[in-house]
Parts: C-alpha cells; sequence; structure tokens
C-alpha cells in the first residue's frame, strides 16, 4: 500500500536570532510512483525553502525531478539495484542558485580578447602595464583592464605621467567613468601631438599645467586603432561553455542573460541541443525601442514573446536602458551631482542630474505595446529619478492595462531604493534585481563622494523587501573568470555575505537596517529569481516535483560564524538530477 509520512519535528536553529521549525515530508511508496529513483542524497542538511522553512536530511531524485524529500529512512525507500547514493556526510544542501543578471555570452568572447586583472590602485595599474609590455610586441596598443574609479585606492584615473612611467614604447589607454586616460603614445596615436592633442569626435580634458588629462568622446578614432576582433563561432562556444562550468562550480544552476541576441539565444538553443548545456538559461532581449511600432517589428522579427522555449532554454523580457550608472557618472539623480561628484566624474556642469534616455510618455508607449504583445518588461534603471520616471510610465499603463501588475516588470539595478518608489512599486508588482557585490566593491567610494544618505540606500536590500518588493541579488557579472575578482563579482557567497553583514571591502557598514536574515538573503538567489520569471513551481526550492537543481557546500550556511560565509566552497552541484561539478579533493 502506499504511504504518505508528514512527521514534523522540531530543531532549534540560529539564524540571526530567528527559530524555525523542521518538517519532514516524503512522498509516496516508489512501488507506486514509478519505480526506484536514480539518486539518493542522505545524512545531509537540506534547507528547502519550502513555505515552512522545512528541513531534511535526504532526498531522492528520479527523471531529474525531486520524488521525495525527508528523512533518511523515509527516502531509503527509493533506493533500488541502479541508484546512486550520495553520502552527504552532514553536509549541508541548498536549492541551485539562480543567477538573476548575467552577461555570460559577452565574458566568454572578453576572456577570448584580452585578459582581465582586477587592479585597485595606480601603481597595480602601473605593474600590470610592465608586465602586459613584455608580452606584446613595440607599438602595440595596451588595453588596461576596465577598472573603475570607485574602486581605484586614489578615486581617479592614472595620469599621463604615470601611465608613461609604465611604459614608453606602446601606446597605453585606461578607460573608466566614459573618459579615457592615455599616456604620451597614446595621445600621439589619437591625436598626432602629446602636448596639446586634438581627436575627431572627442574632447580632451586638461589638467592644472594645460596638458592633456583625459579623453572623453572619440569612439570613432578609438575603434579604427583597436578594432573588435572578430572571434571563430567554435571558439566562443567552448568560450562559453568554459564560463557555465565556472558558474557551476558556485552552485550555479540558471541564468538570467540580461541582454543578449537572436544569434545568442540560437547559440544556447544549439548548445542543449549537443547536450553540452550545464545551466538552464533565460534571455532578456535589448533593444533601443522608440516607439510602439519599434516593439512591434521586433516582436515580428523574433516571432516569440516571453514565456516561448522550454525548461532549459527560455524566452524572458524586453529591456530598455533608461538612464547611466554610478561608474559611468550618468546615473538620474532626484538632485544635482553637486562639486564633489562634478570633480569625481569630471564633468562641467554644475546643475548635471544624470542622462536619462526616456520620457515617461515614450516609455508609456512601449510598454504599453509590449504588454499588448505577451511581452515582460525589465529597465536598466540605476538612479532614484531614473526609477521614478519608469514607475509613473508604468502606473500610466496599469491605469488602462491592471494586468499587468501580473507581467512582474523588473528594475534592474535600482541603486538608491527611496520611500515613495518602494510603496508604488509595491502597489505595482514590480520586482528587482539588484547587485550586492557592488555594495561591497564600491560603497565607500559612494559614501566618500555621494555621501553617507547615498551609502545607506545604496544596493537597499532591506528596504526593498520590507517594502514588499520581490527582489532578487545578482552580479550582472560581464568581464573575468575568478567569481570574486571579476570586474563584477559572481561569486553567490559573497553576495549573500554582504546581504547579511551589510560589510564592504573594508568592513564598513552603510545603512545597517538594510541588512537581511541568512533565509532572507539566500532566497534573493533562488526562489526570488525563479519567481521573477515565472518559475517558481519548478526551481527556488528544494520540493516534490520540482527540478533537482542544488549545490552542496562545505559548511553550514544557516549557522557558521558571519565572516565564514564568503568563504563557503561548494563539494557539488546537481543541474537536473546530474552531477555538473564535483570539487577536486
Amino acid at each position: 500500500m502506499p504511504f504518505a509520512t508528514r512527521a514534523f519535528y522540531f530543531i532549534l536553529l540560529l539564524t540571526g536570532g530567528v527559530a524555525f521549525a523542521a518538517a519532514v515530508v516524503a512522498a509516496e511508496d516508489n512501488r507506486a510512483d514509478g519505480g526506484p529513483a536514480d539518486t539518493i542524497l542522505l545524512g545531509g542538511k537540506i534547507i528547502t525553502l519550502d513555505e515552512k522553512n522545512s528541513l531534511a536530511t535526504a532526498l531522492a531524485v528520479r527523471d531529474g525531478r525531486i520524488v521525495a524529500v525527508g528523512d533518511d529512512r523515509a527516502v531509503e525507500r527509493f533506493r533500488g539495484p541502479k541508484t546512486q547514493v550520495e553520502q552527504l556526510g552532514g553536509k549541508t544542501v541548498i536549492p541551485g542558485v539562480v543567477a538573476a543578471h548575467c552577461h555570460a555570452v559577452g565574458v566568454a568572447r572578453n576572456s577570448l580578447t584580452r585578459p582581465h586583472a582586477e587592479l585597485l590602485s595606480v601603481a597595480e595599474v602601473q605593474d600590470w602595464v610592465r608586465r602586459r609590455a613584455k608580452e606584446l610586441p613595440a607599438g602595440t596598443w595596451i588595453r588596461i583592464p576596465r577598472t573603475d574609479i570607485t574602486r581605484m585606492a586614489e578615486r581617479r584615473h592614472p595620469t599621463t605621467a604615470e601611465l608613461d612611467e609604465a611604459c614608453a614604447t606602446h601606446p597605453v589607454i585606461f578607460t573608466a567613468a566614459r573618459k579615457h586616460a592615455l599616456n604620451s603614445a597614446g595621445w600621439v596615436a589619437v591625436g598626432g601631438d602629446a602636448a596639446s592633442p586634438q581627436v575627431a569626435g572627442g574632447r580632451v580634458i586638461v589638467d592644472a599645467s594645460g596638458g592633456p588629462r583625459l579623453l572623453a568622446g572619440g569612439g570613432s578614432v578609438l575603434q579604427k586603432l583597436m578594432p573588435r576582433p572578430v572571434h571563430a563561432k567554435e571558439d566562443v562556444v567552448a568560450a562559453l561553455r568554459r564560463v557555465h562550468t565556472s558558474y557551476n562550480a558556485v552552485g550555479i544552476t540558471s541564468i538570467f542573460e540580461r541582454a543578449a541576441s537572436m544569434d545568442d539565444f540560437l547559440l544556447y538553443r544549439q548548445l542543449r541541443q549537443q547536450r553540452q548545456l550545464s545551466v538552464r538559461m533565460t534571455q532578456t532581449f535589448r533593444s533601443r525601442f522608440r516607439s510602439a511600432a519599434d516593439v512591434e517589428a521586433f516582436t515580428k522579427r523574433l516571432a516569440m514573446k516571453t514565456g516561448d522555449g522550454d525548461e532549459w532554454v527560455r524566452v524572458g523580457p524586453l529591456k530598455i536602458t533608461v538612464d547611466g550608472g554610478i561608474h559611468w557618472g550618468n546615473t538620474y539623480l532626484r538632485e544635482e551631482y553637486g562639486a564633489r561628484r562634478i570633480g569625481f566624474y569630471a564633468h562641467d556642469d554644475p546643475s548635471y542630474r544624470g542622462d536619462v534616455n526616456y520620457s515617461a510618455e515614450l516609455m508609456t508607449e512601449v510598454f504599453r505595446a509590449g504588454h499588448e504583445l505577451g511581452w515582460q518588461w525589465c529597465c536598466h534603471v540605476t538612479g532614484d529619478a531614473g526609477v521614478d520616471r519608469v514607475l509613473e510610465s508604468l502606473a500610466a499603463v496599469h491605469a488602462t492595462h491592471p494586468d499587468i501588475a501580473g507581467r512582474r516588470f523588473s528594475l534592474t539595478h535600482a541603486y538608491f531604493p527611496a520611500t515613495d518608489s518602494i510603496e508604488i512599486a509595491s502597489k505595482l508588482g514590480v520586482c528587482v534585481d539588484t547587485q550586492s557585490s557592488l555594495y561591497y566593491k564600491d560603497s565607500a567610494a559612494i559614501d566618500e563622494v555621494y555621501g553617507r544618505d547615498w551609502s545607506s540606500r545604496f544596493i537597499g536590500l532591506g528596504d526593498w523587501i520590507r517594502g514588499g518588493v520581490t527582489t532578487a541579488i545578482a552580479g550582472d557579472h560581464m568581464i573575468g573568470l575568478d567569481p570574486n575578482q571579476s570586474m563584477n563579482a559572481y561569486n553567490p557567497f559573497l553576495m549573500l555575505y554582504v546581504a547579511v553583514a551589510r560589510k564592504n571591502r573594508d568592513g564598513d557598514v552603510f545603512g545597517a537596517h538594510q541588512k537581511l536574515s541568512r533565509l532572507e538573503a539566500l532566497r534573493c538567489v533562488t526562489s526570488h529569481p525563479a519567481y521573477l520569471e515565472f518559475t517558481e513551481r519548478q526551481k527556488g526550492s528544494l520540493e516534490l516535483n520540482k527540478f533537482a537543481d542544488l549545490a552542496v557546500l562545505d559548511r553550514n550556511y544557516l549557522t557558521c560564524p558571519e565572516e565564514q560565509i564568503r568563504q563557503i566552497q561548494v563539494e557539488m552541484t546537481m543541474l537536473d538530477g546530474q552531477v555538473v561539478y564535483r570539487r577536486k579533493k
């Protein structure tokens, strides 16, 4: 006879002062439910993230789905002669991480173009340039890896003299905040005169002595001097697989490509058809829509809409870029930048508030058109005034199409939440994906340049979540393969550490009220991003009939010392019930 066990026991766990109950649940006997399991995991600490925050010690997998979750004795019933058994030895299991914002194809292509390194001071930049100069023929351009001035110890670009000190045999360029610093050979290459260059389509910013300091613009000249390389498709595919493998190594089993093309979508389909895909992928399509007709034409060309595809390669939202960013120096704010920000970003207008690419009326038009065609929307928007404008437009659509509240419209970044915008977002069913690793790397500069009120709101996870806005923590990974030292770190455990401890690289806390509990934070990298893409019934927690996507950790995320959260290593990652990563001993 089939059985169902639902024996409840209580375990007191200290997780930020919160105690919760652990339920033991198992499915029906395997003889009445399709035979033995393909794999069972025994003797662990399984954080299911179901509605009751249940804990278990074991689970069973068949055909890529979870068929039992509970104690060892209950799950043992699913063992058969060919069942693979993983003895967890008390290790902790979490749902597979859903990386809600990355640019994996871009990472792959960048990895084929030039090496990346995290450089945090002028001295480190100089050392890197010296090493690179030894590797390249004289006269070859040296492009310093993207290093934002928010992360430089000096909080500025290197000077021409500092770059000359590092290298005089090659033209050298350092790009940050939409401006370029060059050595003397670089100035000669772009303008013909190192002392007073003239760059077509560019503006030369001079230093106190009247010499060239920075180049703003000049993109056409730079592109001719440093054309973007073209890579063979097979090389891109191999590089993309390496990126996905690096994701598996930190427990990532699903990703959102947040700005990819139709060619990229087809590349993922090819990988899946060849059984070479080790992550599930939902793609965001970005374009510069300037009218409803643009949205209609784009949809016609794609012949797809949100939700199309399958459980491996899926169509997500449309995306527009509304404003700039803190690294670029053009995030759209409610207030003027003022002297500190103007000086930091080398602007010249003291009343500057940032850049904004869409009027409220235009956004209303394109949002409405996309919604009527079955699309979900996602907006790159970083500043508080940018968020205001997006929400104003969405509210206008909501007035005639109230069902848009169920479309899970997403603000990506939304760095500086404000009380009134949080309330409006909650009422409109808006979601957020934001980057706690940016707080880790950039909040010290935000505090210095923007002020304490801004650094306390920066990446305001607590404000968003306690305001009723479903929020995902993501990396916005785009350059580099190291999980911690990529330009934007993608290590989920670094992100969880920041969400829980609210500490930056220097150990400083700005806005302690933004801290999350460990369970709240874990949901931000699992069940919340699944909700953003309408797959919460399939993944994001370890429950019956959901995908067997999970990660086994080397320590207990719920009880380890807070400082150890960022040191957590993944012992094993399973995707669809198959092991896609196992840590070497």
